[in-house]
């Protein structure tokens, strides 16, 4: 499935053994079948951190054909299960910022949070899953029993607010091209209690039509993104346009 999914090769697929292993000591691998056919898993190991144990989500996979029927969704869910039973209250993983969808899933109907930003994490490759760019990531965190995820997990919505008046860090415009692009004038300097960042509804249009254009939206969402995190904002919702996405960013305290 890894090879399938994301078009690893046999260098970078992790090995069933190390699979089995992980799985048996404190790990997760979870399948999701159609019969006797697996089509897709979710995989996590424990991480530490400044003296705090959590789990690392490390991958998530479903098959084309599966996709859109909530598959992904409910092996989070499961996993999140198997990882209380452990004692531990923390899931986190990284997400690319610039695929919507992905974005949807892990903020909107998972109800993680996005406060860090991982410049190129799995550095440049050409495998068509990032498309020759810097391989920038969010990082997730899933508080696996605060209110707004317990919410989510019993199927009720979160309510994310007006998104009409949200002030705006950047403005997108379609170029010569037709494709989406991120206007050049950034606004750095917003201090309102919420903000939005608008970024394409997924980057993988653009890697394969305009390495170009994707590789303007990877460093000027970078730019935004970084800046926005720094001086407190949080990652709380997306809302997905019929252009483009927006997420919006919360000013919270330090923690």
């Amino acid at each position: 499935m890894q090879v399938e999914v994301w078009g690893f090769s046999e260098f970078e697929v992790v090995p069933a053994a190390h699979l089995i292993a992980m799985h048996h000591y404190g790990g997760t691998c979870i399948g999701a079948f159609d019969g006797a056919r697996m089509v897709g898993f979710v995989f996590g190991f424990p991480g530490w951190e400044a003296g705090r144990p959590f789990h690392h989500s490390h991958m998530l996979a479903v098959l084309p054909e599966f996709r859109g029927k909530r598959v992904g969704e409910d092996l989070k869910w499961a996993q999140r299960e198997r990882v209380l039973t452990q004692g531990l209250d923390l899931i986190n993983w990284t997400f690319d910022p610039l695929q919507a969808p992905n974005a949807n899933l892990n903020i909107n109907r998972l109800g993680a949070v996005c406060r860090r930003y991982k410049v190129n994490l799995y550095g440049e490759s050409h495998s068509p899953l990032h498309g020759g760019i810097p391989t920038d990531r969010f990082e997730a965190e899933w508080h696996l029993e605060s209110p707004r995820v317990k919410t989510l997990s019993r199927g009720d919505a979160a309510d994310a607010g007006p998104w009409d008046d949200l002030p705006l860090a950047n403005r997108t415009r379609r170029d010569t091209y037709g494709l989406l692009a991120c206007e050049p004038e950034l606004a750095l300097d917003l201090d309102d209690e919420a903000i939005g960042i608008e970024v394409p509804l997924t980057i993988t249009d653009l890697m394969e039509r305009n390495r170009d254009s994707a590789l303007n939206w990877r460093l000027q969402s970078r730019r935004l993104f970084q800046e926005y995190f720094g001086r407190g904002y949080v990652v709380e919702a997306l809302h997905r346009g019929e252009a483009a996405a927006c997420y919006r960013l919360i000013k919270r305290p330090s923690s």
